[in-house]
Order: structure tokens, then sequence, then C-alpha cells
């Protein structure tokens, strides 16, 4: 099984929007909506979130993760003085459980290491299996509101 990652700009790339739908399936498919209006709010969250990201991170680094020559993820990080941080990483469905965001969420603690920083991130309260996911990796809870948890792996832990 061969993993690798391209470089990509995240407004210029339609995978990412297929990506975010993706992630979004199961929750809309509880919303009594029609195809056209789910459509349209997905388009509408997509842009807010792709504008949310490059403002708040300018040097945000788009990577669309490839297995063989499929793309079937996305890796959004940026780093900073203090932190490296995962924006986001999203696996279809159809790959996840495979060991292939464990490879690349690897390789970004084996990263921040090097350069001894901190490794973090937030996710979403609800999105119970990938808090999980973190915790079983040995990332700690630095704080959490409603929406988020943010969390952090520091390699002195």
């Amino acid at each position: 099984m061969s993993t690798r990652t391209i470089n990509s700009r995240l407004e210029e790339e339609d995978f990412f929007y297929l990506l975010y739908c993706k992630s979004r399936e199961q929750e809309l498919a509880f919303w009594n909506w029609t195809a056209q209006e789910k459509q349209d709010f997905l388009k509408m969250q997509y842009t807010y979130q792709c504008q949310s990201y490059q403002s708040q991170f300018p040097n945000i680094e788009a990577k669309i993760i490839y297995l063989e020559e499929n793309p079937i993820g996305k890796l959004l990080t940026v780093q900073n003085r203090s932190e490296l941080r995962l924006v986001d990483i999203i696996i279809l469905p159809d790959y996840q459980g495979m060991g292939i965001g464990t490879h690349f969420l690897l390789e970004l603690q084996n990263e921040a290491a090097t350069i001894r920083l901190p490794l973090c991130l937030s996710v979403q309260t609800n999105n119970i299996k990938a808090f999980e996911w973190y915790l079983r990796r040995s990332f700690q809870i630095v704080s959490k509101n409603e929406l988020y948890v943010s969390m952090h792996w520091s390699p002195e832990d």
C-alpha cells in the first residue's frame, strides 16, 4: 500500500469540496431537506470553512492524500513559532480504518518532535470518533467549549 501527499491550493481543489460533502453525509441524511437544499447548504458551509481557514491561517499548507494513484483524503497544516497545527485531516469513508490517517498523523508527530514544537489541533465536541482517535495517539486536552476541544501532543509528553 503506497501513500503520498501532493501539495495543493485549498481554494482551487474540487476534490476538497467532495471530501467535505462526504464528511457531512451521515449528518445530512437525517435532515428533511431536498437534495438541492442540501447541496446549497454544503456549498455555503464549505465556502465559509475555506474563508475561515484562510483568514485564521494565511500560511496554511494544503495537501491531497493519495493511495496509489487515487485521491482519498486531505491534510491541512500550518506552522508558526510556537506550534505545528493540524487544521484538518479527512480520509474518505471507504479508506478509513486502514491506518492511513494514523500514518500521516505519526509523520506530523515526528515532524513536531524534530522541530521541537507541540502538535496542536481542535476537534468538534460531537466528533467522538476523532476525539478518541487523538486520545489514543497521546494527545492531551488543553481546553474545551461547547463546540470544540483543543488538544496538543508534545514530544516531551
